[in-house]
């Protein structure tokens, strides 16, 4: 039933990884300046593995970078990111790191793959102390998939994560998997598609008919529940063009932010579909956001 929507995916994610430009922000690649961990296992799953470095410079204290990828929550691989933690270890004195995580299916949802990314922070940080340095604080980031899951995690979880979020830089990332706008004319695929795979991201099976009875499960695994005035600040980048999740997600965030007072930053891409291809200036202004974010939350 997915096979078209994994096909599409794996294509959009290489996409949306070159619009944001990771490369031409933290520059080229030096392993002699950080300590490198590749496919790293933080559970006993085949997909419980990440990809680490931690800068070798320090003064025993750095925070994180946490790439998420998407892919649909079926799809996608933590290896669009290698150079990117690379480089930011190097050469931006921060440490980073890209996981895979356990797909959903009919046994497993949105919640175990927040679980793996409470259990891959455990491992990140348990390895940072065996070098000697302490990973305090995350900024967690991500497109599509990844980018929900970057929002949700770093909103549900703050007060009890092993790393503390500190901000969300979220790509295309869904907010609200009840808004209608996701199940009619959706590229995901038809009604019925599109409910089997929001049924095993909040892990309850549901059809259109009888969508409303499950709303607080699919608000459950909804970014848009946890906002509060607590959340952390937020950059939202996302396509009115957006085929795959709704532009009107990215407002009704926003909206909520406004709402709460959180500080936020929303960049929105007029000509771009979900891969934010088509819009170079709001591009640059992503990457330039990131800088900052990255500056001001986890220096």
């Amino acid at each position: 039933m997915f096979d078209k929507i994994i096909a599409f995916f794996l294509s959009v994610i290489f996409t949306v990884l070159n619009a944001l430009g990771l490369g031409g922000v933290f520059g080229g690649i030096n392993s002699s300046d950080a300590y490198v961990f590749a496919n790293m296992s933080y559970g006993k799953h085949e997909r419980q593995i990440l990809d680490l470095a931690i800068p070798k410079d320090n003064d025993g204290e750095v925070g994180l970078i946490l790439f998420i990828h998407g892919g649909a929550w079926i799809a996608g691989d933590k290896d669009g990111y290698k150079d990117a933690i690379s480089n930011c270890a190097n050469h931006e004195g921060i440490a980073a790191a890209a996981l895979n995580y356990r797909y959903i299916d009919e046994s497993t949802s949105i919640h175990d793959i927040a679980d793996d990314i409470d259990s891959a922070l455990s491992a990140i940080k348990e390895k940072g102390a065996e070098k000697g340095v302490n990973i305090n604080k995350v900024l967690l980031t991500g497109s599509s998939a990844g980018g929900h899951l970057a929002m949700l995690y770093a909103y549900s979880r703050k007060d009890t994560a092993p790393v503390t979020p500190a901000a969300v830089v979220s790509y295309s990332g869904p907010t609200d998997l009840y808004d209608d706008n996701f199940y009619y004319g959706s590229a995901l695929g038809d009604t019925a598609t599109v409910c089997t795979l929001m049924s095993w991201a909040c892990g309850e099976s549901f059809s259109i008919e009888n969508k409303l009875s499950f709303k607080a499960a699919l608000d459950n695994v909804s970014p848009l529940t946890y906002v509060n005035s607590n959340s952390v600040p937020t950059v939202i980048c996302h396509g009115e063009k957006d085929s795959i999740v709704p532009y009107s997600n990215a407002l009704s965030i926003a909206e909520k932010f406004e709402q709460y007072g959180v500080e936020y930053e929303f960049v929105s891409y007029p000509n771009s579909d979900h891969g934010l291809e088509s819009d170079p200036d709001c591009a640059k202004q992503a990457d330039k956001l990131l800088r900052e974010y990255i500056d001001k939350y986890i220096r």
